[in-house]
C-alpha cells in the first residue's frame, strides 16, 4: 500500500484538472456498493467526489484570456496553412 495520496496529486485529479472548478460544468458519477466488503472503496469514492465538488478556481480574466486568445489564433493559422497545403497537393 502506497499510503495516502493528496487530492491535488491524485492521477484522477490531474486527468480532470481542466474540468474541475472555474466556469466548467462537470458531472461525476460515483459507483457505490451496499456490500460490507466494498465499504472502504465506496467511502473513498464518495470522499473524492465531495472534495471535487468543493474545488474552486480563481480565474484572472487578463491572464488566462490572453493566453487562450493567442492559442486560438495560432490554431486558426495552422488550420489555414494545412488547408492550403491540402488544396495545393490535391491539384497535383
Amino acid at each position: 500500500n502506497s499510503g495516502h495520496v493528496p487530492y491535488r496529486n491524485h492521477p484522477l485529479t490531474m486527468l480532470m484538472s481542466d474540468s474541475l472548478g472555474g466556469s466548467a460544468k462537470t458531472l461525476m458519477f460515483v459507483c457505490c456498493s451496499p456490500a460490507d466488503y466494498n465499504r472502504g472503496e465506496s467511502s473513498s469514492a464518495l470522499d473524492f467526489a465531495r472534495r471535487c465538488k468543493n474545488v474552486t478556481n480563481n480565474i484572472n480574466a487578463s491572464g488566462a484570456g490572453g493566453d487562450q486568445a493567442a492559442q486560438i489564433r495560432a490554431l486558426r493559422n495552422e488550420l489555414s496553412r494545412m488547408q492550403k497545403d491540402k488544396a495545393g497537393s490535391a491539384r497535383r
